[in-house]
């Protein structure tokens, strides 16, 4: 599930994105709502089922994968952040 949340979330961030930053273009802005609306919430819930995953479990294949999901579906907020820092420079 955090697999699936992390690669939509990918997904969403970089269409979104790409209008955000002015790379593309959207004339209803569909994307960029998507991309920060549905995008950010749905990488969030993967982190969250990627912490439930690893809770209460040893140091085993499963435990070290549940990290790397949560870690990297944490990165798709943190993606946007720094996008509006550089558009804000």
């Amino acid at each position: 599930m955090a697999g699936v949340a992390l690669v939509s979330s990918i997904m969403m961030t970089y269409k979104g994105g790409r209008v955000y930053l002015g790379i593309g273009s959207d004339p209803f802005g569909r994307d960029l709502i998507v991309g920060t609306w549905i995008g950010i919430p749905t990488a969030i819930a993967g982190a969250i089922s990627a912490y439930m995953a690893l809770y209460g479990r040893g140091w085993n294949f499963f435990r070290v994968t549940s990290i790397v999901l949560m870690a990297a579906n944490l990165l798709v907020p943190l993606s946007w952040i720094i996008m509006s820092l550089t558009k804000s420079v």
